[in-house]
């Protein structure tokens, strides 16, 4: 159970930076949306992609992994960098902030 719970709280954080990393961008003065990034990575990698689901419970691919990366031209390392700085409390918060992420918490 507690690598279940590990595992889970990992992947909020690889959302967090996800989304991070997504809003840091600013198109025509606001924050790079959900549907922008979809449609701009659709069109660029030829791939569907879904950011609400990579940015809240991602079971991210090796193949996805290296797509945001390259798309925002950022290192694998650095990534994980900003992974690993995420902190508990931001985890925390972004499970308490979603039922679905709550609930399936409160299940492991």
């Amino acid at each position: 159970m507690k690598l279940h719970k590990e595992i889970f709280r990992y992947k909020v954080a690889v959302g967090l930076v996800l989304k991070k990393i997504r809003t840091g961008i600013l198109i025509d003065g606001k924050p790079m949306t959900q549907q922008y990034l979809n449609n701009d990575i659709s069109e660029k990698y030829n791939k569907s992609w879904n950011s609400a689901r990579e940015e809240t419970l991602p079971n991210t691919t090796l193949e996805n992994l290296y797509i945001i990366c390259d798309y925002f031209k950022i290192d694998i390392d650095y990534f994980f960098r900003l992974v690993k700085n995420i902190t508990k409390k931001e985890i925390d918060d972004a499970i308490s902030a979603k039922i679905r992420l709550k609930n399936l918490y409160k299940e492991i």
